[in-house]
């Protein structure tokens, strides 16, 4: 299993999504109290604007805000699912409903927000693939190429999700969903997002698989300046 502290993420973002801006934006001192992982990752993410775009969006510094001992600072992308680090020990991280339960996250805020690149890297790269109906038995060839990276688990989109990648490949795995309500996991079958440094990484899935793959490309037309 790959170790998640093995990933260097300026040369992981490089990557994947090119030369950055010659120098980062930089944070105003009233942000100075943010969890320093958290100040450093906005200014490195602020060289690829891209990242902007993702499954997930990060909060503005400007905006975190403590309530009730929690600061939100990562929603998904519909607002339903927030990310939190604590006031007390901001090194731990909570996730949960807006306004409901909040849940503790078996990752400090370092690993996190890669593991958070590395999911929002899968959303943004053009050549990428879903399979959100892929029979378990032909997960170990989908597979095989990749190594497991050892994060922790997520409650969102729901539990069960793990990552795959080499440098050229890069999967999000998960239960597949029964076409039906009331949307309970179906057995037997995964959910298999998947991406690929170039077209030419995911040409074996086509030739080694029976799955019918859609296209989840990220097109960059649809990036919008005032987002």
């Amino acid at each position: 299993m790959f170790d998640p502290v093995d990933i260097d993420l300026p040369d992981f973002l490089t990557r994947w999504h090119g030369e950055p801006l010659p120098s980062g934006q930089g944070l105003s001192p009233d942000v100075s109290s943010l969890p320093e992982p958290l100040r450093e990752w906005h200014v490195l993410a602020s060289r690829w604007r891209k990242l902007r775009f993702g499954a997930n969006r990060m909060i503005k510094p400007s905006l975190i805000q403590f309530d009730q001992g929690k600061a939100v600072f990562m929603r998904d992308a519909t607002g339903d699912w927030a990310w939190a680090f604590g006031e007390e020990n901001p090194d731990l991280v909570y996730e949960g409903v807006p306004g409901g339960e909040w849940h503790s996250v078996p990752e400090r805020l370092a690993e996190f927000l890669v593991h958070a690149t590395v999911i929002e890297t899968i959303a943004l790269v053009e050549a990428s693939l879903l399979g959100d109906q892929v029979p378990d038995e032909e997960l170990p060839g989908i597979l095989a190429p990749m190594q497991e990276v050892g994060f922790g688990e997520w409650r969102w989109p729901r539990t069960g999700y793990r990552i795959f990648m080499t440098d050229s490949l890069i999967a999000s795995v998960g239960p597949a969903v029964e076409p039906r309500s009331p949307w309970l996991n179906r057995s037997g079958y995964s959910s298999v997002r998947i991406s690929g440094a170039s077209p030419s990484a995911l040409e074996y899935l086509h030739s080694t698989t029976s799955v019918k793959w859609l296209d989840f490309g990220f097109d960059e037309e649809d990036m919008d300046e005032d987002e």
